[in-house]
């Protein structure tokens, strides 16, 4: 199985008995005097070792950060300046203050999902603050009277509240991710909440993550499209891009099949197919014969096939193709491809009126076909924008122009939004290795589980099939079982206990997860027992 990880996350076992950190102990002057030069010489060259073994290993810690933050590391480890780490003021928003740098040898474990979105590293000039260098424009919304200075990019989304209490929407990166080839692109305003698992997934499988948003407030869905534009103006030269929601979403392939696979395809932009048409408009029910061309021309043959696809649930009697419906979920295409989708979305923009709350974007897309009068009228999602709508929309438009470069995954050949499905239709090929869906037969490279129980559903593929979406070690983690911390850099080191710890006292040597009982399953304090 291709498992090619980016970060080496550092693992620590704390074998004492007090929560502190050892340090090294120096004997007192007074009994240096009274040894012998050899032996004074050997207690020098004992701690020069010592320091030189700390420097060492966070060395192999900051080398994974790649070569630009190896350097900051380094620097941050002498002068003792400040941290600029996701947890510690890193996130790129104006309000969040800075940590302290780290000393060195000092420590704390960490969950290994927490550990890498830690290594994640902010884009400087997607920083949220205003900047001069940057092209905006000052746009007044005509229904309040405000003015709000947006990315010249963006000015078309002017009216997201989103604007209201922030100058930019920052993007993090993984480390080396100037190396990839593709990158996977998610939106979370928490990273450490709304994209840890999805995160992991990405690494265990070697593939570069940029998260768009960390630290602001979730509005609605224009703020993870917007995330999406501004991700890709933030890219360089014209690389393949997996667009994909991060609570609900797994990985399965690394850089090259993926790249392999989205050639194989023929397409410049390939959407994720489910079952249903949502939201319905009813009007495309009636494109029969755009539909059946699509049925034939989306037909991947056999890219993904495993096995031999069993009967689909629901549908048409016999249909082979039942995910026939574009989801926004999750998709993928060249960073050219996915600019074109945004002139059609602005150009089809439709201003609605009579919304329920004063913060709500004041745009959406008209379904395809439909005149500005027809889309008011229906007010789809009650007039909210949705990008669900706004995607079907330019999926029917291609369809139309019988596009042979637009593609809907029909059966899960490379990109798969299953929903709530069976979880006994997920197998392990025997021959192969490859988790694949029974229905189809065919083992994608990312799963997309666009149910309320989604992460019931992550939960589940990760305990039927360890070490394949996430490592081990993460899947522990997530099914709250014992797992091994990482190492991470903090100002200060534990308090020691003022009770003094008998002499009977076992030594510490496992983990074990505490529920912190909060709203989020795969965040878990540690109780170092």
């Amino acid at each position: 199985m291709e498992s090619k990880p980016l970060l080496d996350v550092v693992t620590v076992r704390d074998d004492s008995d007090d929560g502190s950190i050892d340090h090294a102990h120096v004997a007192p002057s007074r009994a240096i005097r009274r040894r012998t030069k050899c032996v004074a010489f050997a207690c020098v060259t004992l701690l020069l070792s010592a320091f030189v073994f700390l420097m060492a290993h966070d060395a192999v810690r900051s080398e994974s950060l790649g070569r630009t933050n190896s350097v900051a590391w380094f620097k941050t480890m002498l002068s003792g300046a400040p941290s600029t780490d996701v947890e510690a003021g890193g996130d790129g928003n104006a309000s969040t203050a800075q940590g302290k740098g780290a000393a060195l040898g000092q420590s704390r474990v960490l969950t290994p999902t927490k550990a890498l979105t830690r290594q994640m590293v902010l884009v400087e000039e997607t920083r949220n603050v205003p900047m001069k260098d940057r092209s905006v424009v000052e746009v007044t919304r005509s229904y309040d009277g405000r003015r709000v200075r947006v990315p010249t990019f963006l000015e078309k989304w002017a009216t997201a509240p989103f604007w209201e209490d922030n100058a930019y929407l920052n993007v993090h990166e993984s480390p080396n991710s100037e190396t990839g080839k593709l990158f996977v692109s998610g939106h979370a305003t928490d990273m450490g909440k709304y994209a840890n698992v999805w995160l992991a997934s990405a690494t265990h499988w070697g593939l570069p993550a940029r998260i768009t948003g960390h630290g602001t407030t979730w509005n609605n869905w224009e703020d993870k499209t917007m995330g999406l534009r501004t991700d890709l103006e933030h890219m360089s030269g014209n690389p393949v891009v997996v667009v994909s929601d991060t609570g609900d979403v797994f990985f399965s392939c690394g850089q090259d099949e993926l790249l392999k696979r989205f050639e194989d395809s023929g397409a410049d932009m390939l959407v994720s197919g489910e079952t249903q048409l949502y939201p319905e408009v009813m009007s495309y029910y009636e494109f029969r014969d755009d539909i059946d061309w699509m049925d034939k021309h989306n037909n991947m043959g056999e890219i993904g096939r495993v096995a031999e696809g069993e009967p689909f649930r629901g549908g048409i009697p016999g249909d082979p193709r039942a995910f026939r419906w574009p989801n926004a979920g999750l998709m993928m295409g060249r960073k050219d491809a996915l600019l074109k989708y945004f002139d059609y979305l602005e150009d089809s923009f439709v201003e609605t009126e009579n919304l329920s709350g004063e913060r709500r974007f004041r745009s959406t897309c008209k379904p395809f076909q439909h005149t500005d009068a027809q889309a008011k009228e229906e007010r789809m999602n009650d007039g909210f924008y949705d990008d669900q709508l706004c995607l079907a929309s330019y999926a029917m438009s291609r369809i139309a122009d019988r596009d042979p470069k637009f593609k809907i995954d029909l059966d899960g050949s490379i990109l798969h939004s299953p929903g709530a499905m069976d979880m006994r239709l997920m197998r392990r090929d025997e021959k192969t290795g490859r988790v694949y869906n029974a229905e189809t037969g065919k083992s994608p490279c990312a799963w997309h589980f666009n149910t309320a129980n989604a992460k019931t559903h992550l939960s589940m593929a990760v305990e039927k099939f360890p070490n394949y979406f996430v490592s081990e070690n993460v899947g522990n983690e997530i099914l709250g079982r014992e797992f091994e911390p990482a190492l991470g850099a903090v100002p200060t080191p534990p308090p020691k206990s003022k009770k003094k710890s008998s002499k009977k006292s076992k030594k510490r040597s496992h983990v074990v997860v505490v529920d912190d009982d909060d709203d989020d399953p795969f965040d878990f304090d540690l109780n170092l027992a």
